[in-house]
């Protein structure tokens, strides 16, 4: 084919635009907004993603919870108690900053205040906290999976840091959170679950996808008896590069390796 016709079409764009959206400071203002069709629109795509997240065995019951930033000092919310297999438009919330709740006629999820830490400490836009079960394998035990060993887990998720057990809903374990936040966009949480931050909400769950596959791989390496290898350092420097290519964060400080062990034995390491 000739090379002339090639053509070359921009990734598309599914965040929400809170930055340059509007700013609704009333009552009469943030009910029209809270009923707009932009937003109506983000509230669609959070069931959507919330049914995905169900369906994949990522939540049970009225586990997890999702948010996106619509402003300055607004966020939908998932809330309480609330089925995210079966969630809908009606039932979303709408909070502030401060995780006030400002629209909607179910109260909120206490655990937003987890996701507007990350937002405030690491600037994401969208949260999904989920309890992927062979990521809950790991943190269970207190434990993240090792980095080096697979291209796309160390470019989309880098060295995941485990956030320190604190009671769900609290500012403790929301500060926890905000802190680990600022070395990657996948949180682990010692004993509950993860938080992955993004810039848009089906950004978030394909992150939870990604750390649950990863877990999943990993468990199953550990039961056929032969030792896994991590690629070398230039092999992980090139990962950190795409990564930055992408506009995810990168820890400039954190060594190249999170760990050189796995299942009770020391992985060997390529040369390239």
């Amino acid at each position: 084919m000739d090379k002339k016709l090639y053509i070359n079409p921009p990734l598309v764009n599914r965040a929400y635009d809170w930055k340059n959206g509007p700013q609704p400071k009333t009552r009469k203002a943030l009910d029209a907004f809270f009923r707009s069709p932009a937003i109506r629109k983000v509230k669609q795509a959070m069931c959507e993603m919330g049914r995905r997240i169900y369906a994949r065995g990522y939540t049970d019951g009225n586990g997890g919870n999702l948010s996106v930033r619509v402003g300055e000092d607004l966020v939908l919310c998932s809330p309480t108690l609330c089925c995210k297999g079966y969630m809908e438009e009606r039932d979303i919330c709408l909070v502030d900053m401060n995780a006030g709740q400002l629209c909607g006629y179910r109260p909120r999820t206490s655990e937003v205040k987890v996701h507007i830490a990350m937002m405030k400490a690491a600037g994401w836009s969208a949260c999904i906290h989920c309890h992927p079960p062979h990521c809950n394998a790991f943190l269970f035990a207190g434990q993240v999976p090792p980095n080096g060993i697979n291209p796309e887990a160390d470019i989309f998720l880098s060295q995941i840091p485990l956030a320190p057990y604190a009671t769900p809903g609290s500012d403790e374990v929301a500060a926890s959170v905000a802190e680990a936040s600022k070395k990657s966009n996948v949180v682990f949480m010692e004993n509950h679950g993860i938080v992955c931050g993004a810039r848009d909400i089906e950004e978030a769950e394909w992150l939870a996808e990604n750390a649950d596959s990863f877990c999943q791989v990993l468990l199953l390496a550990a039961g056929h008896g032969a030792k896994l290898n991590q690629v070398g350092p230039k092999g992980i420097r090139d990962f950190l590069s795409i990564r930055k290519a992408m506009g995810l964060p990168v820890d400039e400080k954190a060594p190249l390796y999170n760990t050189h062990r796995f299942n009770g034995y020391k992985m060997g390491v390529s040369s390239k």
